[in-house]
């Protein structure tokens, strides 16, 4: 498992679920109803139906094994948990997959498993290019290189945030400022040395591998990200 894997930890329908500020929950242990309002709640944020790899069709999946049980999980979690998920999927509409080839598809895939660490699970942006691309393998978007990296890093930011793993992409990481910055600011939020669990840590420890690497992320969103993980922490 890389380094990445091991912090995000996102398992399509096995692992447990976080939403960024509210609190973990467990797909493992969610129940026929708690399902039934995720699925309401993103059906009515998106417009339509969610797709498959979507938070509420992953958690119906989930529900159909142990529809009885609950994981206590309020219907304010629920909804916000909903609509973060509505937005990651919306937020894919910004490349017309219709449009991408093989080539680009290859490219989405690899820029956004080297960002979170693992396989792009189905309904990721990744994902959905390479179906749309097996259609019309020659088709090209036109897009450059680095804007379909933004996109392929963007979407996997925004799976990361939903499943409670960092923002950022560690495998990318270098040890110089952005390790180094990570582990300032998340120091400065807990009033002690991150723990080897936090996210400043496990960038040191991924950086080590290639320490002169650089995702090319501001000072902001890594303040940002070291904050909020500090708060999962507390």
């Amino acid at each position: 498992m890389s380094h990445n894997a091991g912090s995000v930890m996102f398992a399509a329908h096995q692992d447990a679920a976080r939403f960024a500020g509210v609190g973990p929950f467990d797909l493992k242990n969610i129940g026929e109803a708690e399902a039934r309002k995720l699925m309401s709640a993103e059906h009515k944020a998106l417009g339509y139906r969610p797709p498959p790899g979507s938070l509420a069709a992953t958690a119906q999946a989930e529900a159909a094994k142990h529809p009885n049980v609950s994981a206590n999980i309020s219907e304010q979690v629920l909804e916000q948990a909903a609509v973060a998920d509505a937005s990651r999927i919306q937020s894919l509409k910004s490349i017309d997959v219709n449009k991408i080839g093989e080539a680009e598809a290859r490219k989405l895939e690899s820029e956004e498993h080297k960002a979170l660490g693992y396989r792009p699970p189905p309904g990721s942006l990744a994902s959905q290019a390479q179906s749309a691309a097996a259609k019309h393998p020659d088709a090209s978007s036109g897009l450059p290189a680095h804007e379909l990296k933004r996109a392929a890093i963007e979407d996997a930011a925004q799976i990361a945030k939903l499943e409670g793993g960092p923002a950022v992409p560690l495998s990318e990481v270098g040890a110089t400022a952005e390790a180094s910055r990570l582990m300032s600011e998340e120091h400065k939020a807990l009033g002690y040395r991150p723990p080897p669990r936090s996210l400043a840590a496990k960038a040191q420890s991924a950086a080590a591998t290639h320490p002169d690497a650089s995702a090319s992320i501001d000072n902001a969103a890594l303040t940002k990200a070291a904050v909020e993980d500090a708060r999962a922490i507390e």
